[in-house]
């Protein structure tokens, strides 16, 4: 970003205001709106059906990894995934690659998040894993990236940018990731057909 045009997301202008004020406020969820749009539109909704079909024929534990923010989301996911009735855990993909890959084993399916498709800390353990017989799913915002190429399954979540003005931060990426997480989270308890009991099961 120019020196001026920083100035201006600082500062803000007529076109484009005070970003804390009311109008500015606005102006930033209805940007984060129209990426949001760019997502929905954009789904491959066949892909989704294929994850749910190897997360309904897993006969393991789905596993969740990532890196940073993705890291945390992966591991919120994993922890839905569980509350609504089904196995899953989260894996540290550092703790991994240092003894922790010994719970993966045959039958499991492993889901790493990455925004870029390039964490080399996803690069390395994915092929250990899939060694190890799990099957190994990316899900990512860059088709095509090295991580889609290792992985038995890709789902690309359609990012325009970042609501980050340096479109650096992600804000916007992680809450994709955390809606595709959530929603594909309620479809598998669905399917399963978990009953208001069984959940009560596992909120004591």
């Amino acid at each position: 970003m120019a020196t001026d045009e920083f100035e201006t997301y600082m500062n803000g202008s007529a076109a484009n205001p005070n970003p804390v004020s009311e109008a500015g406020i606005r102006a930033l969820f209805d940007r984060q709106h129209g990426y949001l749009d760019h997502f929905f539109k954009g789904l491959d909704f066949r892909a989704l059906e294929q994850f749910c079909q190897v997360c309904m024929e897993c006969t393991g534990t789905i596993i969740f990894t990532g890196v940073g923010k993705s890291g945390f989301v992966a591991q919120k996911i994993s922890q839905t995934l569980v509350s609504t009735g089904t196995r899953s855990l989260f894996l540290s993909p550092t703790d991994a690659l240092h003894g922790d890959i010994g719970c993966v084993a045959r039958g499991d399916v492993l889901v790493a998040f990455s925004k870029s498709g390039g964490s080399e800390e996803l690069i390395k353990l994915l092929p250990f894993a899939k060694a190890k017989g799990a099957a190994a799913v990316a899900v990512t915002s860059a088709p095509g990236c090295r991580l889609e190429s290792i992985c038995d399954l890709a789902v690309v979540l359609p990012l325009e940018r970042e609501l980050c003005p340096f479109d650096l931060a992600p804000v916007t990426s992680a809450a994709l990731q955390m809606l595709f997480g959530d929603t594909i989270a309620i479809a598998l308890m669905q399917a399963k057909q978990l009953t208001r009991e069984q959940y009560a099961e596992n909120h004591p």
